[in-house]
């Protein structure tokens, strides 16, 4: 065989390759082409299964971790499936509902006690009881930043205290910070009673000439997490340090 022989059938060879690597990227177009068309075919005909009823029973859906099965069993397992997800959605829904209105009746007690108080002892006898009884809080701490004398069921600390500057720089802001806290913050926030606390709501206290801390405290590290929502706390700091700010007035007087 000459080399004039091997040049034509290696001609030949490319040509029949070409022919066949167009006509499977023909098929392959074509394919996609008819599917999309049988989709669209399908959405502007809904009742088209029921014309074709008996298409049904050849028809198989494949499924991950069962058997086939016809369209129609396909069908009714999303739908079921759709159901109890949307059942299990309004059930958290509702949950989520009757809980808030149980806080917002809470806080409305709360509110009408701190009214009543006749002094910031009495404001903070009324917060610490509150909070352990109606709302399952397991240590609650409360931190006053004033040149004031000590007060019961407080700590005190004078504006110049390095602890105000510290605490200043761990809240950094008025938002209220919540979730599980190193040794360092806990020592800060909770003093002596830090060695119980697994995961905390820190409430800065900012109303007026009020400044401060509402830190409480749960033994359960996951009941006070960084993602929960905050608007109950923040209306919580805001109305116990319109209380304190009041009483430092009248003491001022």
């Amino acid at each position: 065989m000459g080399c004039g022989e091997l040049r034509d059938n290696a001609g030949e060879v490319w040509a029949q390759a070409g022919a066949e690597a167009m006509s499977t990227q023909q098929s392959e177009t074509t394919e996609s082409l008819d599917e999309a068309l049988v989709a669209q075919y399908l959405r502007h005909h809904p009742d088209f299964f029921l014309r074709q009823r008996a298409l049904l029973t050849e028809l198989r859906i494949p499924h991950e971790v069962g058997p086939a099965r016809s369209l129609i069993e396909y069908q009714v397992q999303v739908l079921r499936d759709e159901k109890l997800r949307l059942h299990a959605r309004l059930n958290e829904l509702l949950r989520i509902a009757r809980s808030n209105d149980r806080l917002v009746e809470q806080l409305y007690r709360l509110t009408l006690e701190l009214l009543d108080a006749e002094s910031l002892e009495t404001v903070f006898d009324a917060l610490q009881q509150n909070l352990r009884q109606s709302f399952h809080a397991q240590v609650v701490h409360i931190i006053l930043i004033t040149a004031l004398p000590a007060q019961a069921n407080a700590s005190v600390w004078k504006p110049n205290d390095p602890n105000a500057a510290r605490l200043a720089k761990l809240l950094r802001g008025d938002r209220p910070l919540c979730g599980q806290l190193d040794d360092e913050q806990l020592q800060l926030a909770f003093g002596d009673l830090a060695a119980d606390v697994k995961s905390a709501a820190l409430i800065p206290l900012a109303h007026g000439i009020a400044r401060g801390l509402l830190a409480i405290g749960s033994h359960d590290p996951e009941h006070y997490r960084p993602d929960q929502g905050t608007i109950f706390l923040r209306q919580l700091g805001a109305m116990v340090g319109r209380a304190i700010h009041h009483h430092l007035l009248a003491s001022q007087a």
